[in-house]
């Protein structure tokens, strides 16, 4: 685990409110149809000022971050319920 993993733990902090907005912002986007994978470019883009042009929080980044890994625990456990109920409807 590096020092980096440890303070990202620090910073999910459901009760700051740009930790909330990070999370509805992604929330939002996935649900306008974006993909996962376009939010975690975006996130990559957002997380480095020079090249968003605006500064972040660390709440709000550690939020937005955190949706994106709910929603790819969704999708892992969405499909292996599918593939499971596959194999079994085939049995």
């Amino acid at each position: 685990m590096s020092i980096l993993t440890i303070a990202l733990g620090t910073l999910d902090n459901p009760n700051d409110p740009d930790h909330a907005h990070g999370r509805a912002t992604a929330y939002d986007a996935i649900h306008d149809g974006e993909t996962l994978d376009t939010l975690e470019t975006r996130l990559e883009w957002m997380t480095d000022p020079t090249v968003s042009g605006t500064t972040y929080t660390a709440a709000y980044l550690a939020g937005y971050r955190a949706q994106i890994a709910d929603w790819r625990a969704y999708d892992w456990a969405h499909r292996i319920a599918v593939t499971s109920n596959a194999w079994t409807d085939a049995r």
